[in-house]
């Protein structure tokens, strides 16, 4: 018992021991890591930490003061003199700014290229610009920023402005029914083009826009086909507009209408680019340019009455035209004879019925050119026809007649060359001015007791006698000083000359336009005031056969807009509409009202009435357009390439999207 106490002792007084030791030992070796770890954390002076200068091979102390005195150091900059890629630290707090600087330089580049697009103006003038500007604000940093030569401008009108702007017009047209007019023309360096403009509703601006869409070179290495190949066949046409779409993946569905002037290639019944459209989409509403037709109608209607009539207005034009000396004289005959000192015009070819202010001009000044040829005539050879003309007063007659005849055809023609959604009074335009025609030498009761379209103006049968038929005051005014002077025969063939006139022009009217045309007549039930009266229809289902592809797809959409439509009566007080405003502002307010719960009360009748107003009726959008192609390419700039003028023409557009001019233009995120 003893010899086991004993042991037990021992193990006792050893076992605490060495296990103290041990303790002791981890517990240093701890405390010496926390030491370290402080020190490291309390660096001394002589202990401090050190960072190091890659370009010198040299080690500092890592203390901000003493790594900007190294960089302004003479070592340092010997070593590494001026070199713009070091990140140095004021690059890093200024990096901010230095983003700030190169959008303002994008802003400023873009502007001025805005400037240059939409004044026309010749982009060889911005390599010296670019140069003069930072002479002109030498303290802008923008001024001396801006690299912008003739080279980079056209590609940041064509690349950047213009590309966004046709970005903006693909959303559109993905989005919106849309319809398309087409035309061609010949610039002065003699290529051929053919410009796109589309129509459809603009739901940023809530209205109806024609918008530049494309120009296409007729002839080129690219598109000429086979070797020889250069006419302007109805198949090239078609092609080309339809590759121009499906380029920007434009569904072809959403295409409704196709509009053009009357010639065979763009209109014909087989062989043409309409029947082309008429067979690629079923239902697509095919329409003739109505101004190109009114044009026609009275050019033909001209070739009725005596070649002299026409013949004195370009004997007279071009008797002053080049002669600033003879222009000085008339002023005093028209002094003389208290008459406005106009010049006279110039009776052009191809504009459309420009022969009628020319025809009121030389009026205007009948009595001062007449007595200046008088003075003439005797002295110089060629004012003896002109004198026998404006003293014959047989011709003075038909110019009463035509200043009184001419005025209803451009009345009708400016009306359809509105910017204005205005095809839902085509129909009512055309029938008025054909009725009042043939209110001119067609006996009253026959015109109220007979179908218009059914009245034939080439049968005299109905005919007022030649001597009661009304030519306006200015004729009956100057037959009456002839019939004095026992002129009876020269007024009976006079008169008998403005009838064929008239029943020439209703005969081409006939021709041009169907007065039963199914798709305008229908149209013309739908303006404002009709659609908020009670003697409207029940249901548009009659519409849905002449408008195949405005008509909703499914018959529940169908039975929606028919509700819609019905309902329409009953909000007529709540809508404040004037008479005067355009019809897309009307169908845009209805499409924003709201019911006492906040949502839209009208979601298809709006939309569809909109498609309706999107349809074409006239291709003076695409004469308006090569008007500014002409002002683009000038004799001075005639070596402009299409893709060029294309660029132009698309930056202007984007200039008048988003602002009035280029002073209020404000590029936008993508652009810069």
């Amino acid at each position: 018992m003893g010899s086991s106490s004993e042991e037990s002792d021992v193990r006792g007084a050893a076992g605490p021991s060495s296990a103290k030791k041990k303790y002791r030992q981890q517990f240093r070796e701890e405390w010496l890591k926390i030491q370290d770890f402080r020190k490291w954390l309390k660096p001394d002076k002589k202990s401090a930490y050190k960072c190091f200068c890659t370009v010198c091979d040299s080690s500092l102390t890592a203390d901000l003061g003493a790594i900007k005195r190294h960089g302004e150091g003479a070592k340092h900059k010997l070593r590494f003199p001026g070199q713009p890629n070091v990140r140095t630290i004021d690059n890093i707090f200024k990096s901010q700014q230095r983003v700030s600087d190169d959008e303002r330089r994008k802003i400023a580049e873009i502007k001025l290229s805005a400037f240059m697009a939409e004044h026309k103006i010749s982009h060889i003038v911005m390599d010296h610009l670019v140069d003069l500007l930072p002479k002109i604000f030498p303290d802008s940093k923008i001024a001396s920023n801006i690299n912008l030569k003739h080279t980079k401008l056209q590609a940041v009108v064509n690349n950047v402005i213009g590309a966004s702007e046709r970005e903006c017009l693909v959303a559109d047209l993905k989005r919106e029914k849309f319809s398309i007019m087409v035309d061609e023309s010949t610039d002065v360096a003699s290529v051929k083009t053919m410009c796109i403009v589309v129509k459809y509703y603009d739901r940023s601006s809530g209205r109806i826009v024609s918008r530049f869409w494309d120009l296409i070179q007729m002839f080129n290495d690219t598109n000429a086909g086979r070797i020889g190949d250069y006419s302007a066949t109805a198949e090239k046409l078609f092609n080309s507009i339809i590759k121009s779409f499906q380029d920007g993946n434009i569904p072809l569905e959403n295409m409704i209408g196709f509009g053009s002037d009357g010639c065979n290639t763009m209109m014909g019944c087989r062989n043409s680019v309409s029947s082309r459209f008429r067979q690629l989409c079923p239902g697509i509403i095919v329409l003739k340019c109505l101004c190109h037709s009114l044009h026609l109608c009275a050019s033909d209607a001209c070739k009725e009455l005596p070649h002299d009539a026409e013949k004195l207005t370009r004997l007279i034009y071009n008797y002053f035209k080049n002669s600033n000396k003879r222009q000085a004289e008339l002023k005093e005959f028209q002094v003389f004879t208290d008459t406005n000192i106009h010049k006279i015009l110039r009776p052009a070819q191809t504009r459309w019925l420009s022969l009628s202010s020319v025809v009121n001009r030389i009026m205007e000044q009948w009595d001062a050119l007449r007595l200046y040829y008088d003075d003439k005539w005797l002295e110089e050879q060629d004012c003896q026809d002109i004198h026998n003309l404006l003293n014959d007063p047989i011709i003075k007659a038909y110019f009463y007649f035509l200043c009184w005849m001419l005025p209803k055809f451009t009345r009708v023609n400016v009306f359809f060359q509105s910017e204005d959604p205005v095809i839902i009074e085509a129909h009512n335009k055309m029938t008025e001015l054909y009725r009042e025609l043939l209110s001119l030498f067609i006996t009253p009761n026959y015109i109220k007791n007979t179908p218009l379209d059914a009245i034939d103006p080439t049968n005299s049968q109905h005919y007022i006698h030649l001597k009661d038929i009304y030519l306006g005051l200015g004729v009956a005014n100057q037959v009456a000083v002839l019939e004095l002077h026992a002129h009876t025969e020269e007024v009976t063939v006079m008169k008998q000359k403005c009838l064929n006139f008239i029943v020439k022009a209703c005969v081409g009217i006939r021709k041009r336009y169907s007065l039963n045309d199914p798709v305008l007549s229908s149209i013309a039930k739908l303006n404002p005031d009709s659609c908020l009266s009670d003697n409207r229809e029940q249901s548009l289902s009659s519409l849905y056969p002449v408008l195949p592809r405005l008509k909703p797809p499914t018959l529940n959409d169908q039975q929606t807009l028919d509700d819609e439509w019905r309902n329409l009566i009953f909000i007529a007080n709540d809508i404040h509409w004037n008479t005067s405003q355009p019809a897309d502002l009307f169908w845009h307010q209805l499409s924003q009202m709201k019911d006492s719960n906040g949502d839209i009360k009208f979601h298809l009748l709006p939309r569809f009435m909109l498609q309706v107003l999107s349809l074409p009726h006239s291709n003076a959008e695409c004469e308006r357009k090569f008007s500014e192609i002409n002002n683009i390419k000038t004799k001075q700039r005639n070596c402009l390439i299409t893709n060029t003028i294309k660029g132009n023409m698309l930056a202007q557009q984007a200039i008048r999207r988003n602002s009035e001019n280029c002073v209020k233009f404000n590029p936008s995120n993508e652009m810069i």
